[in-house]
């Protein structure tokens, strides 16, 4: 209903009586007025209508620009965000890279100084030590009264405990190397953990950087901002520092444990070889007192020894051409072997075929020849010998000492040569 329009009584419809129906009459009609009130009524209402859908439109607009702003904004400030994150995460995995770099090589250092402990505990036990005990079984094995306990008895004994005292150290320093590389390689262990998770943290925020919302690929993101962070950000730089504290501490233990190895063993050699020059020197001195009691009984047995030195070379002699013989045969054997591969009617006996057989033949009982006669100077070498021993009876106690101690004993102690391992 129009607003101001005077309302009027409907007086198209009429009752002719009580009990008859309705009587149709022609339709209500309004003045000139309220046909002039109604048309600026609804004039006016139209207006009132396109202008609040100007504003709407208007209004929409704005709030379109406004989103998009708000959006462009916080795109900008959750890219500037990614990259200073990014950045962060790549300057601690720089930081990370560092530090395995150097705590993998602190680790291949110190497999070395352990290397060097082994190689020192390993010759103190295969070398100083079985050389130790083996000269002082071998002088066991002195006759008469030259087994005594003289002063290269009391310092094989000395040096016996010296080495003993050695390995100790060594075995001690070994224990601590293999620690320390435990410990080591657990902060490593830690750091690849760490540096894994940052690089998979960093290639997410990355390839988040490159996404822009025009791409065709997003896929289908899933809501999850209900969801919480399980780790706040101080815990996570916790946990990294954290980390790179403990491989720095390991770090420098390692240094210190390196210096201390190395000072160990230097230690160790420098005792080691002052022990052994003066067990050494004890020796000299024991050889040269054998020597010089054992010169005057040595000069009878003169001629003996130049025979044998004769046979020798005789055997020695025969030997180089009883091996020059065998490369005849050989040679000969060759050729007859070659000889037998010709065809048909060319294996023939003919003239070289029978000086062939005829050398290797010669050769043979050569060989034989040879073989007689080095049988009989190896037969004349032993009673030489035992012509030897025989004349050696009286010598024979001098002689075993001197041999004990500059051959058999001062032979082994050539290879007790000590360096920092």
């Amino acid at each position: 209903m129009l607003p101001n329009l005077k309302p009027r009584r409907i007086t198209g419809l009429q009752l002719a009586s009580k009990h008859l129906g309705p009587v149709a009459k022609c339709p209500p009609r309004y003045s000139e007025e309220d046909w002039d009130y109604n048309n600026k009524i609804k004039f006016r209402i139209t207006c009132d209508q396109e202008k609040l859908a100007e504003r709407i439109v208007e209004e929409s607009r704005r709030v379109v620009d406004e989103t998009k702003d708000t959006t462009k904004n916080w795109q900008r400030e959750v890219e500037h965000h990614m990259r200073e994150r990014t950045s962060e995460i790549r300057f601690l995995v720089d930081e990370l890279n560092r530090q395995k770099k150097t705590a993998a090589l602190e680790d291949e250092t110190l497999n070395t100084y352990r290397n060097r402990v082994l190689n020192a505990i390993e010759f103190l036990k295969e070398k100083s030590l079985a050389i130790c005990k083996q000269c002082l079984i071998l002088r066991e094995g002195r006759i008469g009264v030259d087994l005594c306990d003289d002063e290269v008895d009391r310092s094989l004994r000395r040096e016996l405990k010296v080495i003993k005292g050695c390995q100790g150290l060594a075995d001690a320093a070994l224990k601590e190397a293999e620690e320390q590389i435990r410990k080591l390689r657990a902060a490593m262990y830690l750091l690849d953990q760490d540096l894994a998770a940052k690089d998979k943290s960093l290639a997410i925020d990355e390839k988040n950087l490159k996404l822009k919302e025009f791409q065709q690929d997003l896929g289908k993101g899933q809501d999850l901002s209900k969801q919480h962070c399980q780790f706040s950000l101080t815990e996570w730089q916790a946990q990294t520092y954290e980390n790179l504290e403990a491989n720095a501490k390991a770090l420098v233990s390692a240094g210190q444990l390196r210096a201390y190895i190395d000072l160990l063993l230097k230690q160790v050699c420098e005792d080691m070889q002052n022990q052994t020059d003066r067990t050494n020197e004890a020796f000299e001195r024991r050889i040269a007192e054998t020597k010089h009691v054992k010169q005057c009984l040595e000069n009878k047995h003169k001629d003996t020894m130049d025979h044998i030195h004769q046979v020798q070379r005789n055997m020695n002699e025969l030997e180089r051409e009883m091996s020059d013989k065998q490369r005849a045969i050989t040679l000969c054997q060759t050729r007859l072997s070659n000889r037998a591969h010709r065809p048909g009617l060319e294996l023939t006996c003919d003239m070289v075929q029978d000086a062939l057989y005829n050398e290797l033949q010669a050769l043979k009982a050569s060989v034989c020849k040879l073989n007689q006669k080095l049988n009989e100077n190896k037969a004349s070498m032993r009673y030489l010998m035992h012509v030897q021993v025989m004349q050696e009876e009286e010598i024979n106690i001098k002689a075993n000492s001197c041999k004990i101690d500059e051959v058999d004993c001062m032979t082994l102690r050539q290879a007790l040569k000590y360096t920092s391992f």
